[in-house]
């Protein structure tokens, strides 16, 4: 009978780990299997989006700082050609500069998008500086592009904060998110 008994209580033992193993082995699963979707629905396009965003921003301030060396503070000749000459480069430089703040605006577009289509794979720690990125995108919106700014006094908009096309701690926290979750499914792989 004593056999009988630690025949089965070992059964028992062997079947309640092997149980247990399934049962991590399953919740770790389904844990890689959510945390690819993340970074296939959101965080990788997010990244992508976010990554051009500030290459764009740092050429345009590449282009701003070589503009400010190349035509302010020299002297250039009065001759009506030379400064035509002048002016027509400085005003290319600075559409060039432009038509790389337009792709980003283009970008934001995107990525707004991109989170309502997805929000249901947004972190919670994320919500708050990815809200201040929709908030950004709407003001710039309203404020810049509709140019809403013309119709309130000058004082009124300054108390309502500054506006930004991309954050730098929203395009860390991005590139962080994405970072991180690829080393998490590093480790299930």
């Amino acid at each position: 009978m004593d056999l009988i008994i630690s025949f089965l209580g070992g059964g028992i033992i062997g079947a309640a780990i092997q149980w247990a193993r399934t049962a991590r082995s399953e919740k770790e699963k389904r844990h890689s299997e959510y945390i690819h979707e993340q970074l296939n629905k959101l965080y990788g396009p997010l990244f992508f989006l976010t990554t051009q965003n500030q290459e764009l921003l740092n050429l345009c301030n590449k282009i701003l700082g070589a503009y400010k060396k190349h035509f302010e503070g020299n002297k250039w000749s009065d001759d009506p050609d030379t400064r035509k000459t002048l002016k027509d480069e400085s005003l290319s430089t600075i559409e060039l500069s432009n038509e790389y703040v337009r792709q980003v605006v283009i970008n934001n577009e995107k990525i707004v998008k991109l989170l309502q289509d997805s929000f249901a794979y947004i972190d919670v720690d994320d919500i708050e500086v990815i809200q201040e990125f929709i908030i950004d995108t709407i003001r710039m919106n309203k404020e810049v592009r509709e140019e809403r700014l013309k119709e309130i006094p000058f004082e009124i908009y300054q108390s309502l904060g500054n506006i930004s096309y991309s954050r730098p701690y929203f395009l860390d926290r991005i590139k962080d998110q994405f970072l991180k979750k690829q080393a998490v499914l590093r480790k299930y792989h």
